[in-house]
């Protein structure tokens, strides 16, 4: 009685959004001055323009820039070694970065994750790991100032991934440490600088540090990781209500749509059990220890990573309702989408050719950066080949090849402009 008490509230919720949200998103994302804002006018003067880009791009130039994008965002490599010499990996990333340059596309970098700095003996909640933390931020301003044109700090922090250990209080402190050395630096060198939220509690943490940042970053997967939210006018709302609270402009860091995934019958979920030995989650939670073992392996060592703690019914929640529901049964989950827009290739290509233009037409929003540029072989998160969360979110296919997304971001990256 009280999942299907839970689903109807859901979709009551659901229906009250979507009447509400596209008058939210007109009021709230109103800003007739915007235009005129110094804040706006100076990101706009360093970028050249709109940033028009795409994560994690391939180098394939000439096809990156007849898509019209002009940036590609790409996370930094730890620079230090274990011996705590500069990182081979990372001198390979500044040449590879030196070469998208070359040929026309901007680099949008982000500094590593805290776990990164753990990983090497560099605790940023220690007095002597922020220093060393901040003289890492530094170095990385000064040696990439003439290939870099944006910084983004670290990555979504509140996401357990990529935030653990450290709460999201000590992980805003991490931005803001480097945020302050970067700062007078990359005023220095007109380069801009700025975090992304993918939390609703950062932004609120974050704007004691506003008058560091050049921008804020915004991260959103509507209709791909929850099944309440399903107006894409959605994206425009967010954006407006985080400049109102700010007076900062915008950029979409992160957005996208899955381009294939679909829901499972409850038959097929028990077909997925029943490959590891089991009948019904109940049966695999009473057998946990084992039932986590047979796991995919980036999954398994993942969960047990971040979560070494839990009970037999808490790895549970995360792995049959949680975050990891997806990965486990291979499938979207129903109610996983936006009105109008499928889970495929040419739905997919809709939601580029709708949203876009949208987003571009608010003076505040200074960029958005796609995600991602190619299809993945098999899903990061779990490393299955079958996991649709990971997979279908590229412009082009796994052989580089355009998809209907890739020419629908064509066009409408072509009649945006300001």
């Amino acid at each position: 009685m009280n999942e299907k008490l839970l689903a109807l509230g859901k979709k009551l919720l659901a229906v009250l959004l979507a009447v509400l949200i596209p008058v939210l998103a007109a009021v709230i994302s109103f800003d007739p001055f915007a235009k005129y804002d110094e804040g706006v006018v100076d990101c706009l003067e360093k970028t050249g323009g709109l940033v028009k880009g795409v994560c994690h791009a391939d180098p394939d130039y000439e096809l990156i820039k007849e898509a019209g994008i002009n940036w590609t965002r790409k996370d930094i490599p730890f620079l230090y070694d274990h011996e705590g010499n500069i990182s081979q990996s990372y001198l390979n990333w500044k040449a590879e970065m030196k070469a998208y340059a070359d040929n026309g596309i901007k680099i949008f970098a982000i500094t590593p994750y805290p776990y990164k700095f753990l990983e090497h003996g560099i605790d940023p909640r220690t007095p002597e790991g922020k220093l060393k933390v901040q003289e890492t931020a530094k170095y990385y301003v000064e040696d990439l100032k003439d290939i870099v044109g944006i910084f983004q700090v670290t990555n979504e922090m509140g996401i357990d991934r990529f935030t653990l250990p450290l709460t999201i209080d000590e992980a805003a402190e991490f931005i803001a440490m480097q945020l302050e050395v970067m700062d007078p630096l990359c005023e220095e060198y007109d380069i801009l600088l700025g975090y992304n939220i993918a939390n609703f509690e950062l932004p609120f943490k974050m704007l004691k540090y506003n008058d560091y940042l050049d921008y804020i970053g915004l991260d959103l997967y509507l209709g791909c990781f929850e099944d309440i939210l399903h107006e894409i006018d959605t994206f425009v709302a967010l954006a407006g209500l985080v400049h109102l609270i700010s007076g900062k402009p915008i950029i979409y860091c992160e957005f996208g749509y899955m381009g294939y995934g679909e829901p499972k019958t409850p038959e097929e979920k028990v077909a997925v059990l029943q490959k590891y030995g089991y009948n019904s989650e109940a049966e695999a939670t009473a057998d946990m220890d084992n039932f986590i073992q047979k796991l995919p392996e980036d999954m398994k060592e993942e969960i047990l990573e971040l979560y070494p703690d839990y009970t037999a019914e808490q790895y549970a929640d995360v792995i049959f309702r949680g975050e990891y529901m997806n990965h486990f049964y291979t499938s979207l989950p129903e109610g996983y989408y936006l009105d109008g827009y499928t889970h495929t290739p040419d739905g997919q290509a809709k939601f580029f050719a709708d949203l876009i233009p949208k987003l571009l037409s608010k003076d505040y929003i200074v960029g958005t950066v796609i995600y991602c540029w190619g299809d993945s072989d098999s899903c990061y998160v779990c490393g299955q080949s079958d996991c649709p969360v990971e997979t279908g979110w590229g412009l082009v296919d796994g052989q580089g090849n355009p998809k209907p997304s890739y020419y629908a971001v064509q066009k409408a990256f072509a009649e945006s402009d300001r």
